[in-house]
């Protein structure tokens, strides 16, 4: 800052470069430093509107029977889980063809 006449800064006059310099912004006329007074409004098209829901549904925790799977992981490892090769086709099959 400068010191002229015995005041400290610059007088009251303001010069962009200086301010730059001393990393404050020079007020401009006719503003109340106040950003974004006016409202401002967004609309999603039908396609965002579906990503949002997907991304939702996705994001909360899978729905599934959890004491079935545990009755499947207990006979597994006891050994007594049996698999039937042609009903496990026969899905992937119907899987396939939709």
């Amino acid at each position: 800052m400068n010191k002229i006449n015995g005041l400290i800064g610059n007088n009251g006059y303001t010069n962009s470069a200086t301010d730059a310099k001393s990393g404050t912004r020079a007020p401009t006329s006719g503003t109340s430093g106040s950003i974004g007074s006016e409202e401002t409004s967004v609309s999603l098209s039908a396609e965002a509107t579906g990503m949002q829901q997907l991304t939702q549904q996705l994001a909360s925790p899978p729905s599934f029977d959890q004491a079935k799977v545990d009755r499947i992981k207990s006979l597994i490892a006891q050994g007594q889980y049996t698999l039937d090769p042609a009903k496990i086709a026969a899905r992937f099959h119907e899987l396939e063809s939709q």
